[in-house]
């Protein structure tokens, strides 16, 4: 994605990232800190109390860092983690706080040379397929891969793959929407 196309708030969670990405690197801390901080952006997405105290204006920015700083406690998140949401959270920024973890995740995967993709498929994907998926991206793309899956329904059959901003779709809903516009057309 080009820096001139990301939206401010986009900029400002990569910009946040960043220098937590510095930090933790400085620190030796650089897995620990991606651990917990996908860890606490999967306690916002399930939750939709966390959800609310991040991206709601009647929660004072105090307010929000004591709760912060409590979550961080109670889930064991590192101090790197606990002091960053708790920096976000006083600077009036803790509705990014979940996109800054995920850029703070890609710095991480580019840092150790593995690349992201992204496997949607109608079914759950057995083992064997999953693997033989991997061994095929890795030698696509010439790196390692960590695969991410995703099972999506309305795609009847096939499969979506992104990797990085690259999207392949052999999906049947997909294909059977060409066919749909092509017919409209004809």
């Amino acid at each position: 994605m080009a820096a001139a196309s990301a939206s401010p708030a986009n900029e400002t969670a990569r910009r946040y990232a960043s220098a937590l990405f510095d930090l933790a690197k400085e620190k030796g801390e650089l897995e620990r800190v991606d651990t917990d901080l996908a860890s606490f952006a999967k306690m916002a997405k399930d939750s939709e109390d966390l959800t609310r105290l991040l991206e709601s204006p009647a929660f004072s920015r105090d307010e929000k860092t004591k709760a912060l700083k409590a979550i961080a406690e109670k889930a064991g998140l590192v101090k790197t983690v606990a002091s960053f949401l708790a920096t976000m959270a006083t600077n009036g920024r803790s509705n990014e706080i979940v996109g800054a973890a995920g850029h703070f995740d890609e710095l991480y995967a580019k840092h150790r040379g593995v690349k992201r993709a992204i496997a949607r498929t109608a079914e759950e994907m057995t083992a064997p397929q999953r693997q033989k998926l991997e061994a095929v991206l890795a030698k696509a793309v010439g790196s390692d891969v960590e695969l991410e899956t995703e099972v999506v329904p309305g795609l009847i059959g096939g499969i979506q793959l992104r990797v990085g901003s690259t999207l392949i779709d052999a999906s049947v809903a997909s294909k059977l929407e060409r066919m749909n516009t092509a017919m409209k057309g004809a």
